[in-house]
């Protein structure tokens, strides 16, 4: 049976802010976004939070913290139109409300997931809570399902938040749980100061894992090492470029074979004095030894004119 909700003005004094127990994002996240702010200022609370009675003066909230310290905030509010809960509404039906409050906004992230199920958990066994919600969030009722999203949970406060955030990607966040508190925080410092794409992001953490491994050492003092250094430090080479040189330098350490091929398909570029515009690029990988020239032509009566001279050489011995 559908929750029963009643519609109420409420004094916000009344609403005690200082209770998460229905909270689901991290504790870094639980202010009102610069956007929420601007929209309840021009327009108000679109969308009624949702409360359930302490007591005859006392609220607590289900879902909406956000909205209402927008509300107090942006528009000086002493009151606000919520939804409300009878005090006897289980905490179990309160998070489940919460659920599919965050639901309908769309985009619920894999760290709101994790800490419904930690704190559901407390008042269901994990068959029935895998079998009420999972489907929800699109997932098979099967309670590895929550075995997967848990341990994500111990994961440090700014990490969680950057990962709820969209800022450090999931299977990334996974392989930092792998390694210990230091190597942990010093590749995420990394992450976060070149602002890593995706696919940044899991190059440069394989790699530091596979490096460290290689020589015995740890990630922490990969990235400490002088190359490293003289990369990231300089303060008039602009993020992009770090980036680029880091992840040339990484492929270097990873690939030495390949390195060294690279270095000397480039100094024999440059002998060959090539014009600007004229590109010379070698095989993937240098799987095999062709190399391919690339001339542009300003139009095709340009090539008309100059493909005989080229068919010519292209018959030299």
């Amino acid at each position: 049976m559908p929750p029963v909700f009643r519609s109420s003005l409420v004094n916000l004094h009344h609403i005690n802010f200082q209770d998460f127990s229905n909270s689901l994002t991290p504790e870094e996240a639980r202010e009102p976004s610069p956007e929420l702010m601007a929209s309840v200022a021009r327009a108000g609370i679109l969308h009624p939070p949702i409360l359930r009675e302490q007591g005859r003066t006392s609220m607590e909230i289900v879902s909406g913290r956000r909205r209402l310290l927008a509300a107090s905030e942006a528009l000086h509010s002493i009151s606000t139109i919520c939804l409300v809960l009878p005090a006897d509404t289980l905490p179990a039906e309160a998070l489940a409300i919460n659920l599919e409050d965050t639901l309908l906004r769309g985009n619920i992230t894999v760290v709101e997931q994790a800490i419904f199920f930690q704190k559901i958990l407390v008042h269901l066994d994990e068959n029935e809570a895998a079998r009420r919600f999972l489907p929800a969030l699109g997932l098979e009722p099967h309670p590895h399902h929550l075995h997967n999203l848990l341990p994500l949970l111990g994961l440090e406060e700014h990490l969680l938040t950057a990962l709820h955030e969209g800022r450090l990607h999931e299977g990334v966040a996974r392989e930092l749980l792998a390694l210990n508190f230091t190597d942990r925080l010093s590749l995420y410092e990394l992450i976060e100061m070149l602002s890593l794409s995706v696919g940044n992001q899991k190059k440069i953490t394989a790699t530091c894992r596979e490096l460290a491994a290689r020589h015995n050492t740890s990630v922490m003092a990969l990235l400490c090492q002088p190359e490293v250094r003289e990369i990231l430090d300089p303060l008039e080479t602009n993020i992009p470029q770090k980036t680029a040189r880091l992840m040339q330098w990484f492929t270097g350490q990873r690939f030495p074979n390949l390195a060294e091929a690279e270095q000397g398909f480039r100094t024999f570029a440059a002998s060959l004095k090539l014009p600007k515009e004229v590109a010379l690029s070698h095989s993937p990988s240098f799987e095999q030894d062709q190399v391919h020239l690339s001339i542009p032509f300003a139009n095709q009566d340009e090539l008309r004119r100059l493909w005989p001279l080229i068919a010519n050489a292209l018959k030299s011995p």
